[in-house]
């Protein structure tokens, strides 16, 4: 199935719900962040969980028939993870717009691009611990979310249960994820997990 086919017009997280747990203004309009909504949907959502998991939680929003599993996961692990990435996301466009005349600053009491740039990189610090904490309800819950785990080829975009950036610095896992086995055919160890840059769920 093409992936041109997954649905573009579905946001996991409202607009008000942005709004109400960051400190983005009431004012702020939907023409600056609901992009940003959906650009992290498919970058940091769909990258994670893969293509057929990620389509079938747009449809169950799309026609309001949400399982307990996909509601839960959803309300607790997905949406705080999209709200502080697309808070991140949108934070330059907030900062300042493209118009006519060129790229305008928000006022005259704006404050400066370092200024934002340090509120954009707490945003994806905490944007970066819930999406730690939903890969790891995804490992420790396999049962719950088979869609993760029956990936093949002809699905689209893979699950991505590892990191997808690597900083330079190697750290060795605890014993917490010595022993647990994680993908398809099993035998494969979580110490792979968060240590290896290029590894996935399924080891591939």
């Amino acid at each position: 199935m093409s992936q041109a086919l997954v649905p573009q017009n579905i946001l996991l997280v409202s607009e008000n719900k942005l709004k109400n747990f960051t400190d983005i203004d009431q004012n702020v309009t939907s023409a600056v962040l609901l992009p940003f909504i959906g650009v992290v949907q498919q970058t940091k959502l769909e990258y994670i969980i893969g293509r057929l998991y990620y389509v079938q939680l747009l449809n169950e929003v799309a026609t309001s028939s949400l399982t307990n599993i996909n509601n839960n996961f959803l309300q607790y692990f997905v949406q705080p993870m999209l709200i502080w990435a697309a808070y991140a996301e949108a934070l330059p466009s907030i900062f300042m717009r493209i118009k006519n005349n060129g790229i305008v600053a928000g006022s005259e009491k704006s404050i400066t691009i370092k200024e934002m740039e340090y509120l954009q990189t707490r945003a994806d610090d905490r944007s970066q611990f819930f999406e730690r904490r939903m890969i790891e309800e995804l490992i420790f819950n396999q049962s719950n979310y088979p869609l993760v785990y029956t990936y093949t080829s002809t699905d689209g975009l893979r699950p991505h249960l590892g990191k997808n950036y690597f900083s330079g610095i190697h750290l060795n896992n605890g014993p917490r994820y010595q022993n647990l086995n994680v993908g398809p055919g099993s035998g494969v160890l979580t110490s792979q997990i968060y240590s290896d840059p290029t590894w996935a769920c399924c080891g591939w």
